[in-house]
């Protein structure tokens, strides 16, 4: 037995290192994809300041899933990761992706058990028609007109985001949708910058949902107005 030296403890190991460890890892498939998954939890925590986001492998892309306001909403980047599919808090998973990590994202620890939102078939849809993406800005517009006008701005929010804003049918399918899918389509950036104006969302709908696709992401809401279901 030596004496006389003092012993080190083991240097603790980060947070980082852990999660390297455990092989939780995002691999965007170039900056810019890191940039877009950036872009959407930055505009998705401005809604929801505590919220998930949902990742999910297909194919060669990652597809991101949020609930903000309410609203289910889906972009995709071309990405990669170590598990099929994981829930994070979104706050996390955004200082993971602005942090300096050569283009890896260790991804935050799991909250898989959270998840209490029932995603959206992936086929069974029905188009119905496709909307001007500028008839999209301009009801989002006015309503945020509105909103600022009134004696209780958050008041006058609340109620108005239920209200309907667009009625689509076709044949003998018809969907309403309330202005609170209108603006999280819009806030999201997902119809895109001015300069796209002749850009459509297009919006389909199955006997429980309607679907808005537009060209950076797409939006879901239950038909009835029913937001939440079982995980």
């Amino acid at each position: 037995m030596t004496t006389g030296e003092a012993v080190s403890p083991a240097p603790a190991r980060s947070t980082q290192q852990e999660r390297s460890a455990a092989g939780s890892w995002l691999h965007p498939g170039c900056p810019a994809d890191l940039t877009d998954c950036s872009t959407l939890l930055i505009r998705m925590l401005r809604l929801d300041a505590v919220g998930l986001v949902r990742l999910q492998q297909v194919g060669e892309n990652v597809s991101l899933w949020a609930q903000p306001l309410g609203v289910v909403v889906r972009r995709e980047i071309r990405a990669r990761m170590t598990v099929g599919d994981r829930t994070v808090s979104a706050a996390e998973l955004l200082t993971a992706v602005t942090a300096d990590t050569a283009g890896a994202v260790a991804l935050p620890a799991p909250r898989d058990e959270a998840w209490r939102v029932t995603l959206p078939p992936r086929s069974g849809w029905s188009v119905l028609d496709s909307v001007p993406v500028q008839v999209i800005r301009d009801l989002a517009d006015s309503a945020g007109r509105v909103v600022r006008a009134a004696a209780d701005p958050v008041g006058a929010g609340e109620s108005l985001l239920d209200q309907e804003t667009l009625r689509v049918s076709q044949g003998g399918d018809v969907v309403v949708v309330p202005l609170r899918v209108v603006a999280v389509l819009n806030r999201m950036g997902f119809v895109g910058a001015e300069g796209h104006s002749a850009d459509v969302v297009r919006v389909a709908c199955t006997p429980a949902w309607t679907r808005l696709a537009a060209r950076h992401g797409t939006v879901y809401q239950r038909r009835g107005g029913l937001r939440l279901g079982l995980a």
